[in-house]
């Protein structure tokens, strides 16, 4: 078994190392349509996926929520797997956060310079569907020794919410696998993110009485009743503080607007707050607790207020022993010769909405870790080949 596994490793570091040129040719492809999301047109890219796609005679599906909202996924191996195969979902997003500021040279007329790929959207997320479209090539090429299926999905709306992507598809369209791998994390493959925070964002409207401002007596001040109420949110302590793998629970006051011009009482004045908590803490217990301070708050100034759960994303927790973890790790080490360690994120990724229907999935990928959404983006061409080689050595073992 040891001598066949070599042989493989062999045979998939040649491979792989021969599609660099095209690997770097998709990259570029992808990056240069312009997926900026808002407003997304995903089916820009789509239209490259699917081009390859029908090359490789690869099947595949589109899933529209809206118009240019796109997602196109494809397969390979056996829809009707026998008994004990597995099937392995690999998704990448295909809109990118606008192009911004900074930018040395157009972000969407992606080039290599210095062995990297540079363009929005090269680490964040289009130079990973690059390395798959070439591990789907190669798993197209010994289908026949598949027994379960390799599903590769190109996603969109990733980076506002997954509403019109993995969201959809997951609840509306019947995308399923056994197991999952979300190259959206960086980390230049060392990490493998097996925890995630929850993600709790809040508004809060506070309600007051507008005045003159040379007679404030007379009004009720929203914003000063906001003041009050965010200082006390800003003290709040969470139930859970620490983690073997996370750094402690945060709370960020993201935005705050209230009034119009120094001489009027507001009458009122909106705050948003971003609260990410630990495995373990409960989104239920943090908003009665925020409630509660606003009853204080209310109860002692003439103020009040109304609250709106604008989101929650549940926090997760894969355990660092199963087999997903273990087979990325092996066969990471086998190719870079280094075993990447379990982390715990702060952000969020689409692992979330699939571990929530029963998938098991982790993210693992390439990438420095402070490129996503900066100017004059950029990701490694060797990482990409690297990246490919491990992740169709643990198609191969999975799916055989």
């Amino acid at each position: 078994m040891n001598l066949i596994m070599n042989d493989m490793v062999k045979d998939i570091e040649k491979y792989m190392q021969d599609e660099t040129n095209e690997i770097i040719t998709f990259a570029r492809k992808l990056i240069n349509t312009k997926t900026e999301n808002p407003p997304g047109n995903e089916i820009l890219a789509v239209s490259v996926v699917e081009e390859y796609f029908n090359l490789l005679k690869i099947p595949y599906k589109i899933f529209e929520k809206e118009k240019s909202r796109t997602n196109i996924i494809g397969y390979i191996g056996k829809k009707e797997r026998t008994q004990g195969a597995l099937s392995l979902l690999a998704a990448c997003h295909l809109d990118v956060v606008p192009a911004g500021d900074g930018w040395l040279k157009d972000p969407f007329d992606a080039y290599v310079e210095n062995g990297r790929i540079f363009g929005r959207g090269s680490s964040d997320n289009k130079g990973q569907m690059a390395s798959l479209m070439a591990v789907a090539k190669y798993l197209k090429e010994n289908e026949s020794r598949l027994k379960g299926q390799f599903i590769l999905a190109g996603v969109a709306d990733e980076e506002r919410g997954s509403a019109l992507g993995m969201e959809y598809l997951l609840h509306e369209c019947g995308i399923d696998a056994d197991y999952a791998i979300i190259p959206d994390v960086g980390h230049n493959m060392q990490m493998i993110d097996v925890t995630e925070k929850g993600a709790l964002f809040l508004e809060i409207t506070s309600f007051g009485k507008q005045a003159h401002g040379s007679t404030p007596e007379r009004g009720v001040n929203a914003v000063w009743n906001m003041i009050t109420l965010l200082n006390r949110i800003k003290q709040y302590t969470f139930r859970q503080t620490s983690h073997p793998l996370h750094s402690p629970p945060t709370i960020n006051l993201g935005s705050i607007h209230g009034g119009t011009v120094a001489n009027t009482v507001p009458a009122t004045c909106k705050a948003q707050i971003d609260l990410r908590y630990l495995p373990g803490d409960s989104p239920v217990d943090i908003i009665n607790d925020i409630k509660n301070l606003i009853k204080e708050v209310e109860d002692q100034d003439s103020a009040r207020f109304d609250l709106h759960v604008t989101s929650d994303q549940p926090s997760t927790n894969v355990p660092i022993n199963n087999p997903l973890v273990e087979i990325i790790t092996k066969h990471t080490a086998a190719i870079i010769g280094t075993k990447p360690k379990p982390m715990g994120q702060s952000g969020s990724t689409v692992t979330k909405q699939l571990i929530q229907r029963g998938i098991t999935a982790v993210g693992f990928g390439p990438g420095d870790h402070d490129e996503a959404h900066a100017a004059n983006e950029s990701i490694s061409v060797q990482e990409l080949i690297d990246f490919a080689k491990i992740m169709a050595l643990i198609s191969m073992e999975m799916l055989t």
